[in-house]
Formats: structure tokens, sequence, C-alpha cells
């Protein structure tokens, strides 16, 4: 049996103060994530009303891939930077599609 496409919807939120340096450092998981194995998405949003509060959302060909990336150095890194910006814990959804 095939694996389902994983969805990632992740939510994170720093001050205003903040934003423009959590924006950059999400900025740069971009293009290293988008070269991962199994990445069909990967794309940064930024509330328009609260430019503190920027959302991922992502698209995985399987869990694997999707855990594979959470393991890349890049990642890892940048989680780390972002750990130290955000005002409160990031919410991480995980979704498998059902229809």
């Amino acid at each position: 049996m095939a694996e389902k496409i994983v969805q990632v919807v992740a939510h994170m939120e720093t001050t205003a103060e903040k934003a423009d340096k959590l924006v950059e450092i999400c900025l740069g998981l971009i293009d290293p994530s988008r070269k991962d194995y199994g990445c069909i998405q990967y794309d940064l949003f930024q509330n328009e009303e609260n430019p503190g509060k920027v959302t991922f959302i992502e698209q995985w060909e399987s869990k694997k891939a999707l855990d594979d990336h959470l393991n890349t150095p890049h990642l890892i890194e940048g989680l780390q930077k972002i750990g130290e910006l955000v005002v409160k814990p990031s919410e991480v959804n995980v979704l498998s599609k059902l229809a």
C-alpha cells in the first residue's frame, strides 16, 4: 500500500519588533527544504494584520519524507533560531487528506 501524502500547517508568532528577523530565518528555510527528498510544497505566508505571525504550508510525499526533513541540519538550526524569537510554542498540525 502506497503511503499517503502528508500536509503540514505550522503557525509561529513573535513580537512586532522581531517580525523581520523571524521572516528572514523562515525565508532561509525555503530553498533547502524545497530540495529535500519528498517535498511537494513548502510555502511561507505572513499574516496581513499581524506581521509577527507566519505560517508554513507544506506537502510531503509521505510521513517518512516529512520525518527525514525534520532531521535535516538546515531545519534543526532554523528551528533553534526560531525558538529564540517566538512568544509562544509554535502550533504544528500534521494532516492526512481524507477526501
